[in-house]
């Protein structure tokens, strides 16, 4: 039978044998490691960041030896302490203390699950997980928010793409575009700045901003215009659509270019004039219109043209009426053309000459006014 001393000893001797193979239990409460999310789900190459806070729950200053175990292969981290990298803490007793952890996702990674452990060595360990949500790329997305604009043939196209460079190192892209025909400009612009190549820091995005202008007299259509980027073996190429509908402009003036005329007050004055269509569409419903000084007038014939295509012309008559009595000198008229899409104007001078015989009735009312003037000083001019 044991004695109190004996079973005194074999329990002290008991406790020694856990303290020296079991160190951690008596301990392992003292300095724990908490935050607040422990599970995270991220895309390929994204940073993960964590607010870690190490805790002395002790009545004595602990240290301790603060790594990762378990992280992937290619994964990285960054253990920090405000501003400095750290591998080892010391925690006053009872208080705690802030440390982030950053950890990096590769680019190039299979989806799923990836756990593994912060370690407060001799102490505790807090167990984190970050879910990848997708299989990773390494290479470069060219892309364009909308591919496929329209409007006419004179107007500015712009397209926003983005380059997002997927790889773990900076990249300069070259950016070409090819052409739908001669005349065609495109023009590429970055931070502002027109610009024929771009750089791109790696697993970071650039916007591009291409501005397309048609050549002149383009048909109205569908037109692609492919355009790529290029940086060593990295190849992207996207197709940007131009939907020409067409521009309207309308022209009036005569066959000479001449835009004046001579006439007499009361004549009706016949010229010829030449409606073209310089757009890319035809022109509908073209309807000539005159404003001309009061109390003339002016008709047209035809009174409606009902088209005219693409880069024709049609020739009308105007006819001038001048006021009977119009005094000598220019007048305006301002012929206007106006159809369905567009409309045009024009100004013309008309010089009024009085005629001959209203001339000489003129001269024969003066010569009348001094014979009477003369006639009744030389019978009164006496009294």
């Amino acid at each position: 039978m044991l004695t109190h001393k004996t079973r005194l000893y074999s329990f002290f001797s008991f406790l020694t044998l856990i303290f020296f193979f079991f160190p951690n239990l008596t301990c392992a409460q003292s300095v724990s490691l908490h935050t607040p999310i422990t599970t995270i789900k991220v895309p390929p190459g994204q940073d993960v960041n964590y607010n870690l806070t190490a805790i002395n729950n002790s009545n004595s200053i602990k240290t301790s030896n603060i790594k990762l175990v378990n992280l992937p292969k290619d994964w990285s981290y960054e253990l920090k302490y405000d501003s400095w990298n750290i591998e080892q803490i010391s925690i006053l007793p009872k208080k705690q203390e802030k440390l982030s952890l950053k950890i990096k996702v590769p680019l190039k990674v299979d989806k799923g699950s990836y756990k593994f452990k912060v370690i407060a060595e001799g102490y505790s360990s807090l167990p984190l997980t970050v879910i990848v949500s997708k299989n990773g790329i390494y290479q470069t997305e060219f892309s364009c928010i909308q591919p496929n604009i329209e409007g006419a043939s004179d107007a500015s196209f712009s397209y926003n793409a983005t380059i997002k460079n997927n790889t773990a190192e900076d990249q300069v892209y070259s950016l070409k575009a090819t052409r739908p025909s001669a005349g065609w400009y495109v023009t590429f612009k970055a931070n502002g700045k027109q610009v024929s190549s771009v750089g791109v820091k790696a697993n970071q995005t650039q916007n591009v901003f291409i501005e397309v202008k048609p050549a002149s007299f383009i048909k109205s259509g569908t037109y692609k215009i492919p355009v790529s980027i290029r940086s060593g073996n990295i190849y992207e190429k996207i197709d940007l659509e131009t939907v020409i509908t067409g521009s309207y402009d309308i022209k009036i003036t005569t066959h000479n270019g001449l835009l004046s005329t001579h006439a007499n007050a009361g004549e009706s004055k016949k010229i010829k004039l030449l409606i073209t269509n310089n757009g890319s569409s035809a022109l509908n419903k073209i309807v000539p219109k005159g404003l001309t000084p009061p109390k003339w007038t002016v008709d047209f014939s035809p009174e409606e043209i009902p088209v005219i295509e693409a880069g024709k012309s049609e020739e009308i008559e105007a006819t001038i009426n001048v006021f009977d009595h119009a005094l000598s000198g220019d007048y305006e008229v301002n012929f206007n053309v106006k159809a369905s899409e567009t409309s045009s104007k024009q100004k013309f001078r008309v010089t009024v000459h009085t005629s001959i015989l209203s001339g000489w009735f003129g001269i024969l009312i003066i010569v009348f006014a001094i014979g009477c003037v003369y006639y009744l000083i030389r019978k009164y001019g006496r009294r």
